[in-house]
């Protein structure tokens, strides 16, 4: 189980951007049969700036999602350690979840949490880890930080392929009742199939505009067979909304 936070310093947003994340994806769910086209909804909250917290007292962040049911919670011990989890009971077969929280500490420097998973099932996941950063760095994190969290939907290898089979399907469909009209002669039967063609495709343009518009700029063309989400999207947005990042030294793990 791969685990990782990551503190950047004296970046721009475009270099943050291009910053290298160590990620796996973890606790994977069963694969469900996807079902194309389910509503995927995303959500950033704005920039939270909590009490300070007492240097010996852990710092927690508790994220309740207003469009799933579920939440995020992160906390973050005195001596470095720190637990990333949560999840949600909505089931998205054919969609992967990538979700983010950045944290920023008084000097400026960024923590990011992240977590990705196949959402078919719902999601419920924990990371653990700890970092001498956090435990040299903690008071500035604990005298006063800001956070922000980032979720995302990506349609993932297995709903694409269905959508496709789906897609497919129908226009075989249609194709066989096109050739019967035709050794029918019938010449209204036919229209009225390359008018439900015509239909199809305006239904597909649709879909793919519709997916783009939920998914933000991780297009299901640029997908692929890994189903890959722009994993670095919801890292960034996370970053951006907290603020500049001027700080300490950068550190991952």
């Amino acid at each position: 189980m791969t685990k990782h936070i990551a503190a950047i310093k004296d970046l721009s947003l475009l270099a943050v951007l291009a910053v290298t994340v160590l990620i796996a994806n973890l606790a994977n769910a069963q694969a469900g049969t996807p079902t194309t086209g389910t509503p995927a909804p995303s959500e950033t909250t704005q920039a939270t700036t909590p009490p300070p917290a007492p240097p010996t007292k852990p710092i927690v962040i508790n994220w309740r999602l207003h469009k799933l049911d579920g939440n995020v919670n992160v906390t973050i011990n005195p001596d470095g350690s720190s637990d990333f989890s949560g999840g949600f009971k909505d089931k998205k077969p054919g969609d992967d979840w990538d979700v983010s929280i950045a944290v920023k500490s008084t000097t400026g420097a960024v923590i990011v949490y992240h977590y990705e998973g196949n959402a078919a099932n719902g999601i419920q996941f924990s990371k653990t880890g700890s970092s001498a950063f956090l435990a040299d760095d903690f008071s500035s994190f604990a005298s006063k930080h800001t956070w922000s969290g980032v979720y995302r939907f990506h349609l993932n290898a297995a709903g694409r392929r269905k959508h496709y089979e789906e897609m497919e399907a129908k226009r075989k469909k249609l194709h066989e009742e096109e050739e019967a009209a035709i050794r029918k002669h019938d010449k209204e039967l036919l229209k009225q199939k390359k008018a439900e063609e015509k239909a199809e495709a305006k239904a597909e343009l649709q879909w793919e505009e519709n997916y783009q518009q939920q998914h933000g700029q991780d297009s299901p063309a640029s997908s692929g067979g890994g189903g890959g989400s722009s994993i670095g999207s919801t890292i960034s947005s996370a970053v951006s909304t907290v603020g500049s990042v001027v700080g300490d030294i950068g550190s991952f793990f």
